[in-house]
């Protein structure tokens, strides 16, 4: 496979709160594949309107052998739905990795992450905010956005990862990206190094801190920070600047929810865990693997909560 010369050439699409942090820290460390200078520049989703020059912007020069990486997982949220369309208009030969987690719990973490650390979300429980609209839902509606990327690209341009893979190896799932990108597999020691940019669910401890961040990454300088003081060092001045909430279990945010949402949510589970299922057997007979051992969803919205990410 050959770098596009407009776009990215690697993509990772979602789903959000599935370990897409992880991998994509993961890959930007391989020599041959060009980061984004912000994980999720979301160009084809939020950003449209500030052209080609804006994104160019968040790359480094392009390179005769570099492939570019953009981890935006809003190009699978609800609200923009044209955005995988866009993005394949820009980057036909795009290769696309999507991450697919058990769809509740990755639904309740997407709650408590919007409510705890961008401070987006009122709803005091996950009930309430199913009850005001299906956002977190529809992000897990995994039947309806695999037959959105599988109509987009060819299978081969798309890779789906589970999450219990990813969490298990990412340098497993790393190594067969550079493979299916035809370039050398990434070294072994990058492994424990990406494993610290797991986005787990923190809070700001002050205020003031929340407000500055938020008014920086908003800003054109980000970018620029992000390169200069580079990932890792931000990543542990966040871990300064925020702790752990706590936060409710699987079983008590789902106890917030009535009767009829816990009815959609099976309903969502079962449809979800079949479209995936189904991927993955046809995945692991084109590419030898044996990724769909790894896919497994709960016994029911009362299940089991994964783990943390």
């Amino acid at each position: 496979m050959h770098p596009s010369r407009s776009g990215p050439d690697l993509a990772i699409v979602g789903a959000a709160r599935s370990g897409t942090s992880l991998l994509a820290a993961h890959l930007a460390a391989h020599p041959q594949i060009s980061a984004s200078a912000v994980k999720e520049p979301n160009y084809f989703s939020r950003h449209l309107d500030k052209g080609p020059e804006w994104y160019e912007s968040f790359f480094p020069p392009r390179s005769d052998d570099d492939y570019r990486l953009d981890a935006s997982v809003s190009y699978t949220y609800p609200q923009y739905p044209q955005a995988i369309e866009r993005l394949v208009e820009a980057s036909p030969s795009v290769f696309m990795i999507y991450v697919v987690r058990d769809p509740i719990p990755r639904a309740v973490s997407h709650y408590q992450f919007y409510r705890h650390y961008f401070e987006r979300e009122q709803a005091p429980d996950f009930g309430s905010a199913l009850a005001r609209d299906s956002y977190y839902t529809d992000v897990s509606d995994y039947r309806r956005w695999l037959e959105v990327l599988g109509h987009a690209v060819p299978a081969q341009q798309l890779l789906v990862v589970p999450f219990g893979l990813l969490t298990a190896s990412s340098h497993a799932v790393a190594e067969v990206v550079c493979a299916r990108l035809g370039i050398a597999p990434p070294a072994a020691e990058i492994e424990k190094e990406a494993t610290l940019h797991q986005n787990n669910v923190v809070t700001f401890r002050s205020d003031r801190v929340r407000r500055v961040t938020r008014s920086l990454r908003h800003s054109r300088l980000y970018p620029v920070v992000r390169r200069t003081v580079g990932a890792d060092r931000l990543r542990r001045i966040r871990s300064a600047v925020t702790s752990v909430p706590e936060t409710p279990t699987l079983e008590a945010s789902l106890a917030s929810c009535t009767s009829d949402q816990l009815a959609e949510l099976e309903k969502l589970r079962i449809t979800a865990d079949e479209a995936v299922e189904h991927w993955l057997r046809d995945q692991d007979q084109r590419l030898s693997l044996d990724w769909s051992q790894h896919w497994h969803s709960t016994s029911g919205p009362g299940g089991a909560a994964a783990p943390p990410a």
